[in-house]
């Protein structure tokens, strides 16, 4: 089938061929003219001039003495006039979002030759609306009087402040065409209007011979104006892309406008006499898929190419457009192409916001944002931003094993803030890793600089960066020196502004190879094998663009564009595929998100419900049958039998020992311990910026090893505590806590800890427990420390199958005290636990077991060895109940009361000891899983298990 282009070729040949460098084709958009010329280039057999192929935009620029401005340029022209009349001070940051719709509405006024003055009048009075707009339809009248009459019922302050705002738009119009036309710049519709408005003076430059203007649809009344004056003055030739299927049927959107104009005296005679039904009267493969998630359209169609090029390795890929609703999912499309198509032409731009470059320079604004100073006044950084800029793609390149080297080293040392001492040295590096202060945009171009000669940088990445500086210069030469030193938080937000508006053209051969475009690139071309991705509602018509000062009633009442001419424009480009293609797939995202998403586009509903066409509807889905749970067991092959060894003593020394942490493990579940300690599985921990419950034993922990130790160093008169040290003791709770935090958060020796948020009230909360702590101290003094965190070692012989062997054991006990012969073995605790326990052997009970007394015995079994035999051991547990309720701090035995002397129960649990180890080295005893679920819900290896 004909091309609309190759019609309009063969269409001027046979009118115009010997007189084809005086004719003038205008299109609607400059896409259409590149084919009209290949189409040509195709048909003519001999050298020839081309015709003036031109879009309507640049025909217009053509005629006027001014030229268009760029976009940042206008809307700081426009602030400036708007603070001057309103009399305001918004900075230009906040002001960016609405200028963009005050120009849009300029644009609007002027494109559809509103008088600007009488929408801007107050009409809040009924006489103004008889005196003023005589011109106006009675239906136009009412549109507007009800608007206003609704506004006045209930005057609150923001209705006050927009009607005084409205009735001062008109001035800011007025001064700021004033300040354009002086400097010869202009926006778009004030071009168009000066056109229109002076079409008897202009002498329309390389358009005096023969005019054409072809693939028209939604005309503004500027365009209507200067073809109309085309078509009547200087017999100007119109042709129309259009097919009966909506142009005959009222009730078809699409062909809403085109109906309009078919009724107008001035167009009627340019329709055909014998309207085309391309739609209806040539077979067509129409195809309507859904598919889950938006990205897995790109996958889908990225397959169906790869088939179609393994059924004709030499089709025509020029012949295939592939139309993305969506910008967003080019670069999933273009990663999911086969390797058949080297060809691409990509016809639309690219938002800036989906670039990598922006998602490095919102890292970077968060690093500066996030800037702290300790009293020294050295530069604290926060690690979050940190490792964001270490690991992203287009840092990590520059030195991947350096830079990953430190991302660890910040992890593993849980260092919250660094220091400019704890980066590395690298020219990148060093040039993020500043305080920018009010030299925000020479910070970042410098930034930019360095990455744009980054040898790993791809091309495409280069085109990336090189657009931002391009705007950040143009950022710098518009702002006056006091707009530039703006805050952080403005900047940013301005910023962010500013790249959600910015595309990057992309640049190649538009007539050859795989066509991939936006909707609005569509129009006049024609292809053969049509995909359209993201068929949705809100993609497919497009809700964007639609915000606006003018109301929606004053809109339609000017005849201003609205909500229903933009669903009627993208009906149009809709019908407009399906026209003269022979097969068309329709893609659409089967999965939305809380806010809904997923419904497909009502110009597909009315395709499959109206039209009448043979429709194959597809769901693509993967159906996964849930299997019954499976159990995991680890079976002691050799090589788990081999792991183990490593804990059992080997010519009298062993490769690892047990700690009692682990063998609670192992009662919770077996096959977590083989996880953690046989296949060596680690938990990789994250950093904690802040102290959580997990981590606030290890602080106290630190804190009262501080205190202790630091305070018998430094008295230096022996290890005995007495009730007259507390008084010292506790003047240095603070000192004690924040070496604590330091050591947690690894600040060195010489950077002052700095507090904020949850750690401010984490440090009192230590400080109440040491102080607790001290008070049972006072009340049991005196007493000699005999140490605090003190390693102790134990080889323990053990009947391990049918053979002796001998396990390492190994613990850390929280504190050691002697008053008298007694010894206490004492366990801090921050949490819930317990000290009473029932009997020995419950201690080993998977279900009953209690972990403090099972721990306190066992530093009982590994400290007998070291003690004198005069010496009395005694467990107790520092817990919350015993610091803040006032309980025993003793192990409690629930029938013979308090343990008094652990070593009458050691025979008892080195015993069970015995045989949980046993146990664990058994051949024939597997890893197997937990039947208590529960405590699957915080396990590190609960997905693994598929459990928690």
């Amino acid at each position: 089938m004909k091309r609309f282009i190759q019609e309009i070729a063969e269409d001027i040949l046979q009118k115009h061929g010997a007189h084809l460098p005086d004719v003038t084709v205008i299109f609607p958009n400059r896409r259409a003219g590149l084919f009209l010329r290949e189409s040509l280039r195709e048909l003519v057999d001999k050298p020839t001039w081309s015709p003036n192929i031109i879009s309507f935009q640049d025909f217009i620029a053509q005629q006027v003495p001014t030229q268009v401005a760029d976009k940042l340029f206008l809307t700081h022209q426009l602030f400036d006039v708007y603070n001057k009349i309103m009399k305001t001070k918004e900075g230009f940051d906040r002001f960016y979002y609405w200028g963009q719709m005050l120009l849009k509405d300029f644009d609007d006024v002027d494109k559809y030759l509103v008088n600007i003055e009488n929408l801007y009048t107050n009409l809040s009075r009924q006489k103004q609306l008889d005196l003023t707009f005589d011109f106006l339809m009675p239906e136009q009248k009412e549109i507007i009087q009800r608007f206003w009459q609704g506004f006045d019922q209930t005057k609150s302050e923001q209705k006050e402040r927009f009607e005084f705002v409205w009735d001062r738009l008109f001035k800011v119009y007025t001064e700021f065409q004033n300040r354009l036309k002086k400097q010869n710049l202009a926006y778009e519709g004030m071009q168009y209007r000066y056109v229109a408005e002076n079409l008897d003076r202009l002498a329309f430059k390389k358009s005096s011979g023969p005019v054409i203007f072809a693939g028209f649809n939604a005309l503004n009344l500027a365009e209507e104006k200067v073809i109309s004056f085309f078509l009547e003055r200087k017999n100007a030739e119109m042709i129309w892309d259009l097919d009966g299927y909506y142009l005959e049927d009222d009730n078809q959107e699409a062909g809403t406008f085109l109906r309009e104009y078919r009724n107008k005296n001035i167009f009627a005679p340019t329709f055909p006499q014998d309207v085309p039904h391309f739609l209806k009267h040539n077979p067509k493969e129409i195809e309507v898929v859904g598919v889950p998630q938006y990205v897995g359209q790109a996958k889908v169609v990225g397959q169906r190419l790869g088939e179609l090029l393994a059924e004709d390795p030499h089709l025509d890929l020029r012949k295939i457009a592939v139309v993305l609703a969506d910008e967003a999912l080019l670069f999933p499309l273009l990663h999911s192409l086969p390797n058949g198509i080297e060809a691409i032409n990509v016809t639309m731009g690219f938002p800036l916001a989906y670039a990598p470059i922006n998602s490095l320079i919102e890292h970077i604004l968060d690093l500066q944002r996030t800037i702290r100073h300790d009293p020294d006044g050295n530069i604290l950084y926060s690690f979050k931003p940190v490792l964001a800029i270490l690991r992203h793609p287009l840092v990590l390149p520059f030195d991947a094993e350096e830079i990953e080297k430190l991302a660890e080293t910040i992890e593993s040392d849980n260092k919250v803030f660094l220091v400019q001492s704890d980066l590395i040295e690298h020219p990148l590096i060093s040039t993020i890793f500043q305080e920018a202060r009010d030299k925000l945009v020479t910070y970042l171009s410098i930034i930019l600089l360095v990455l744009h000669g980054g040898k790993e940088s791809t091309e495409i990445e280069i085109e990336y960066i090189h657009h931002f500086y391009q705007i950040l210069n143009r950022y710098e030469e518009l702002l006056s020196d006091e707009d530039k030193k703006t805050d952080l938080s403005s900047f940013s937000r301005l910023f962010k502004q500013l790249i959600s508006t910015e595309r990057l053209p992309f640049s190649g051969e538009p007539l050859n190879g795989l066509q991939i475009m936006g909707v609005l690139e569509t129009r006049n071309l024609d292809f053969d094998h049509v995909f359209v991705l993201s068929m949705n509602e809100n993609f497919f018509p497009s809700q964007g663009g639609k915000h606006s000062f003018i109301p929606y009633n004053l809109r339609k009442a000017y005849g201003l564009p609205n909500f229903d001419q933009q669903d009627a424009i993208y009906a149009y480009l809709f019908y407009r595929l399906l026209q003269r293609a022979s097969s068309i797939e329709f893609y659409y995202n089967t999965e939305g998100n809380d806010m809904g998403g997923e419904e497909m586009s009502r110009f597909l509903q009315q395709l499959i419900h109206e039209s009448g066409f043979e429709i194959d509807q597809r769901v693509l889905s993967s159906f996964a049958e849930l299997e019954e749970r499976r159990e995991i067991v680890i079976e002691k092959d050799e090589e788990v039998l081999e792991s183990l060894k490593r804990y059992l003593l080997n010519n009298g020394r062993s490769y690892r020992r047990l700690s009692p942490s682990a063998l609670s493990t192992y009662l919770d579940c077996r096959l977590r311990f083989y996880y953690r300690y046989v296949a060596d599985l680690y938990e990789k921990d994250g950093i904690d910026e802040d102290v959580d419950a997990r981590s606030l034993g290890n602080v106290l922990h630190y804190a009262m090893e501080v205190l202790y130790d630091d305070y018998i160093k430094e008295r230096n008169s022996g290890i005995t505590i007495r009730k007259n040290d507390f008084k010292s003791l506790r003047l240095r709770l603070e000192r004690a806590a924040v070496k604590a935090f330091r050591q947690q958060f690894s600040v060195a020796e010489d950077r002052i800890f700095y507090f904020e948020g949850k750690n401010i009230i984490a440090k009192e909360i230590i400080k109440d427990f040491m102080s607790s702590i001290l008070k049972l101290d006072e009340n049991y003094a005196p007493f000699d420390l005999i140490g605090v965190e003190k390693k102790y070692e134990l080889d323990l012989p053990v009947h391990l199958n049918n053979a002796e062997a001998v396990v390492g054991l190994r613990g850390t006990i929280d504190r050691l005290d002697k008053k008298g012969n007694n010894v206490r073995l004492i366990d801090y605790k921050t949490g819930q636990d317990k000290h009473n326990f029932d009997e020995i052997a419950l201690l080993f009970d998977r279900k009953k077991k209690n972990k403090v007394a099972f721990q306190t015995m066992y530093y009982a079994l590994l400290y007998q060895k070291e003690k004198t035999p005069e010496e009395v051991m005694v467990p107790a547990v520092f817990n919350k109940d015993a610091l803040f309720l006032g309980e025993d701090v003793l192990l409690a035995h629930k029938k013979l009361g308090e343990v008094n002397n652990a070593e009458l129960f050691l025979s008892e649990y080195t015993e069970h000891l015995k045989e949980l180890l046993a146990e664990l080295f058994d051949p024939d005893v597997p890893f197997d899983q937990t039947d208590e679920e529960q405590k699957c819900k915080f396990c590190a290896y609960n997905n693994i298990c598929a459990r928690g």
